[in-house]
């Protein structure tokens, strides 16, 4: 997966995303390589504008993966930062506040899927194959560890793999996203699962391309002061 630009929406006026795929076959799995694509008419220009946002590789096979089962979210009050002081740093609109709280447990920047959000489609029963606020939830719990470890920000720039690996069945349940980061690659590798252990997904060699620095980490100080008493270059 590459993040090549972001996909914006101007003035709140609506946009057509397009998709692009061709499916070829290698062995008994199908390879997609797919494109998001969006166009725009600039002013003073005849053509429209015609920029490729994202591209992905997708992997389909006839078996479902194994149900796989890993280890427990550890849960410590040391380093314990909360939604509220998360996203006075954070941009994200209501839907997409999917950290409840996060800490270091001294191996993994964990991050606790935040109950109650808001409905993410419209209409409300369109439904994705993939859950993407799992997703998301990697990708803010890696930033967290960025923003503690290193005081900078950085959106996401590259996957190398994502596998899903099954599907939450009760809206009752806990998620909790488990990221390590690789200081020699400077890549994240992260699961989701819940309070049992059970993976949701696993997320392998994700990379981000940094959009600031300096920026103000004072409500992260006590995620800051526990990752650099464990954390070593």
């Amino acid at each position: 997966m590459n993040f090549l630009a972001p996909f914006k929406f101007y003035k709140d006026e609506p946009r057509a995303v397009i998709i692009q795929c061709t499916i070829h076959p290698l062995g008994e799995k199908l390879i997609a390589e797919c494109r998001l694509i969006g166009r725009r008419k600039l002013a003073g220009q005849s053509e429209a504008q015609e920029t490729t946002h994202f591209t992905a590789r997708v992997r389909v096979a006839r078996q479902a993966p194994d149900a796989i089962v890993g280890p427990k979210p550890r849960l410590t009050a040391e380093g314990l930062v909360d939604a509220a002081q998360i996203y006075q740093i954070y941009f994200h609109g209501p839907a997409y506040q999917v950290v409840e709280k996060a800490w270091w447990d001294g191996e993994h920047m964990v991050g606790e899927l935040a109950p109650g959000l808001p409905d993410e489609c419209s209409p409300v029963d369109v439904a994705t194959i993939i859950g993407p606020r799992l997703i998301e939830l990697c990708f803010q719990t890696a930033g967290l560890w960025e923003i503690a470890a290193e005081g900078r920000m950085g959106l996401p720039w590259q996957v190398d793999q994502l596998s899903w690996l099954r599907t939450p069945e009760g809206a009752e349940q806990s998620f909790y996203a488990l990221v390590k980061p690789d200081l020699d690659k400077k890549t994240f590798d992260a699961e989701v699962v819940d309070a049992a252990g059970n993976r949701y997904l696993r997320l392998v060699g994700y990379r981000t391309a940094e959009i600031s620095s300096g920026i103000d980490s004072d409500p992260l100080k006590a995620l800051h002061d526990a990752v650099a008493s464990q954390t070593v270059s």
